[in-house]
């Protein structure tokens, strides 16, 4: 059988990284090439593949560079972007990585021969808050007037993939869950407390879009990627299982460093995700094994932990903005 030839951007990110790693473990199906930028830590983190995969040295923002890795693939994976909170601090950046290093993967995809294919990972931002109805169905309209940059720009890279006239599946990817991404970063505290999220593994993503990569009946379409029912769960529930599992106990943040009307994302229609489980067959993992894996990471350092939970606790809050609110509001 012969090799598909596959494009994969992103690499050195969360969810790219676990797709590398599926591609890798497919290799006799599959002739990889990743686009990286020529950082010394990607330089670093990919050396060992010199030789057994093709690797572009460049950046998304560069159209030479992009159209130098598209040439000849037959599937383009795009997972190259800015995340939410860099995209808070750096939306310009957000903008010439996110819509128009997008925009460079299209018109590249447009001179090949090769009549490529693109799947796109965005994101269930692009539905906008959904505090009061956090049950998303695929027909719900998206947020036409985001607020933060992030979902702006997912939006925007919606629109010039659907809008290209290329063979494409974009998947609108809930709550990625991964040891990778356990850290305390000011976003957290932008998300209310009673959101529900829905939770997937990050194996689990690359699982389903390794296994779109062979099917017919993707094409043309969008699709909300999650884990099931047996990854949803309310995030303040959520934060508290981390810390419970981490030894600082639970409520270990006070409610008043979480926004009320921030983030939200909710939860997917467990009919399409049903439908989408049959199609695809990519959900092995539940929020208890995800809880499983954080346990075997923290191991030993949960006995530690509660020995620096004071600082801990004053180091975490000094990534928030709203204590300070709430103290100002109060006149304290």
């Amino acid at each position: 059988m012969k090799k598909k030839k596959v494009l994969l951007t992103g690499a050195s990110g969360t969810i790219g990284k676990e797709i590398f790693k599926k591609l890798l473990s497919q290799d006799k199906n599959y002739e990889i090439t990743l686009l990286l930028r020529p950082s010394r830590k990607n330089k670093r983190l990919f050396k060992s593949w010199k030789g057994i995969i093709d690797i572009v040295w460049g950046d998304i923002q560069n159209y030479d560079d992009v159209r130098k890795a598209i040439f000849n693939k037959d599937i383009i994976i795009h997972t190259a972007g800015v995340l939410p909170d860099i995209a808070m601090f750096k939306p310009d950046l957000a903008k010439l990585t996110n819509i128009d290093g997008t925009n460079n993967v299209l018109d590249a995809m447009k001179t090949q021969n090769s009549n490529p294919k693109i799947i796109f990972t965005s994101s269930a931002a692009v539905y906008g808050k959904n505090l009061e109805n956090p049950i998303i169905s695929i027909s719900d309209p998206v947020d036409m007037n985001p607020k933060d940059i992030y979902t702006y720009t997912k939006i925007e890279a919606e629109k010039l993939i659907i809008n290209s006239g290329l063979d494409y599946c974009i998947f609108r990817i809930s709550y990625v869950a991964s040891v990778d991404m356990l850290k305390f970063r000011p976003i957290m505290f932008y998300i209310p407390l009673d959101t529900w999220l829905e939770i997937i593994h990050v194996k689990d993503v690359a699982q389903a879009i390794i296994s779109a990569i062979e099917s017919d009946k993707i094409w043309g379409q969008v699709f909300n990627l999650g884990g099931g029912k047996h990854c949803q769960v309310l995030y303040r529930d959520n934060l508290n299982d981390y810390y419970e599992i981490m030894g600082f106990g639970r409520n270990f943040l006070p409610e008043t460093a979480f926004t009320k009307n921030g983030f939200s994302v909710g939860i997917f229609d467990l009919q399409e995700t049903q439908n989408l489980q049959n199609l695809l067959n990519y959900q092995h993992y539940t929020l208890q094994d995800f809880y499983d894996e954080v346990r075997k990471w923290i191991g030993f350092k949960k006995h530690l932990f509660p020995l620096i939970k004071p600082i801990a606790k004053w180091y975490i809050l000094r990534k928030s903005d709203f204590p300070r609110k709430f103290k100002k509001k109060l006149g304290t």
